[in-house]
């Protein structure tokens, strides 16, 4: 991996999670402080149907009734994060797209010459994790530029008792 000599360019994919949330903050403040452009990413996986012999995959295209509230939603949580930002990017845009998440992160990144991309993780371990997967750790074993992730812990039982 070779390391730009200044990060112009941040990839920030959201999946409305408090961990995407706090990604989102944290590279807002980066891209303000670095006077980088930010590109806000929501990849959408489309739902299939699983019939007997096949697998039909129900895309919806741009301009969709679907497509278009999801990137208001997008564009909603961006404009949020921005009116609280202590530093604000030179540049930011929204994207929206269908596709696997991890693959569709990449091949943006890797097509528009994305410096860093910042993005939240939800910390599952052990079988939670075998079954729904990991796309930040797709990301970060595959990406071409430095990945930094963010997370957010989540509270249990033992952390409300004092000890």
């Amino acid at each position: 991996m070779r390391l730009p000599a200044a990060l112009t360019r941040i990839l920030v994919p959201i999946d409305f999670s408090p961990s995407a949330r706090a990604a989102l903050e944290y590279a807002t403040f980066l891209a303000g402080k670095l006077d980088a452009e930010l590109e806000v990413l929501h990849v959408w996986e489309p739902p299939g149907y699983l019939g007997p012999d096949t697998l039909a995959l129900l895309p919806v295209g741009s301009g969709e009734p679907a497509w278009e509230q999801t990137r208001a939603e997008v564009q909603r949580e961006l404009e949020q994060q921005l009116a609280r930002a202590v530093a604000r990017p030179r540049a930011f845009s929204v994207r929206v797209e269908a596709g696997e998440p991890s693959d569709t992160i990449l091949r943006l990144a890797r097509e528009g010459g994305v410096d860093l991309i910042v993005m939240g993780t939800h910390g599952r371990t052990g079988l939670s994790r075998l079954l729904i997967g990991s796309v930040a750790e797709a990301v970060l074993r595959r990406s071409g530029c430095p990945v930094l992730t963010i997370r957010v812990p989540t509270r249990t039982s033992r952390d409300a008792v004092p000890l």
